[in-house]
């Protein structure tokens, strides 16, 4: 019975000795939080890139399918050109491909939108194709 005694007191001392953190333990807490934060920061960063991108491509989207729609409504010239800015987004610009296609009376008009600025984080290209009626197309009898 007094070597029970013994033994419940050394380890109770034991325990009740020990009454704050250990130097290990703060620098291993410490080293875990600082991993979380640098991998929310770069998840962050990551959205927000991925946020601008679809934002920059939903504009270019945008614009190509309105210079499409000058092209098709005779606004624009049917013709090729390359490199025009465009002037309502001064840091968009827009070429137009225009070939005959296999049928005839018809065009393949492809029309481009890039980013005009070359230093751009992201730089973008958008391209829509299309069939155009040939305004010089004259059907035979």
């Amino acid at each position: 019975m007094v070597e029970k005694s013994e033994s419940n007191r050394l380890q109770k001392s034991r325990f009740q000795s020990r009454s704050g953190l250990s130097l290990l333990e703060i620098v291993l807490a410490i080293a875990i939080f600082g991993m979380a934060m640098i991998i929310i920061t770069n998840m962050y960063f990551l959205g927000y890139r991925s946020a601008l991108r679809a934002r920059l491509l939903s504009d270019a989207n945008i614009l190509c399918d309105a210079k499409m729609a000058e092209l098709a409504s005779g606004v624009i010239p049917a013709t090729t050109v390359s490199g025009q800015l465009i002037e309502e987004q001064r840091d968009w610009s827009y070429s137009v491909n225009v070939q005959p296609s296999l049928q005839p009376g018809l065009l393949v008009a492809t029309v481009t939108v890039t980013q005009a600025d070359a230093n751009a984080a992201m730089p973008l290209a958008v391209s829509i194709a299309r069939f155009l009626p040939d305004p010089d197309y004259e059907p035979s009898q």
